[in-house]
């Protein structure tokens, strides 16, 4: 399938005015970038394993739903919000003590 040209320029454009932020940064990541990032997939799979919980406590009056594999599921779903948590606090200790730096030499 050919490349629209003006297709990948406009995607470009609209992935940088993405980046638009009242912190200064255009072309670059945001210091604050990998902290919103892991904080918004943590919702998401905070979101998901409560999805997961509903489901689980449906399961035990509907054979239709499959305990044993949202079991797994929720599992999976506990993982991955503890390892987001890690990411999460680490990007947020990073974030802001650059931050609380960068405030301390130009107030």
């Amino acid at each position: 399938m050919p490349t629209s040209q003006s297709k990948a320029a406009m995607g470009w454009l609209a992935e940088k005015a993405g980046r638009l932020k009242p912190n200064g940064h255009i072309l670059t990541r945001s210091p604050l970038s990998d902290l919103l990032e892991t904080e918004s997939m943590l919702l998401g799979v905070l979101g998901k394993a409560a999805c997961w919980r509903t489901l689980r406590i449906l399961a035990e009056s509907d054979d239709r739903l499959p305990a044993d594999h949202l079991d797994t599921l929720l599992e999976r779903a506990e993982q991955q919000s503890a390892t987001l948590e890690e990411l999460r606090s680490a990007a947020a200790s990073r974030t802001l003590s650059s931050e609380s730096h960068t405030l301390a030499r130009h107030p």
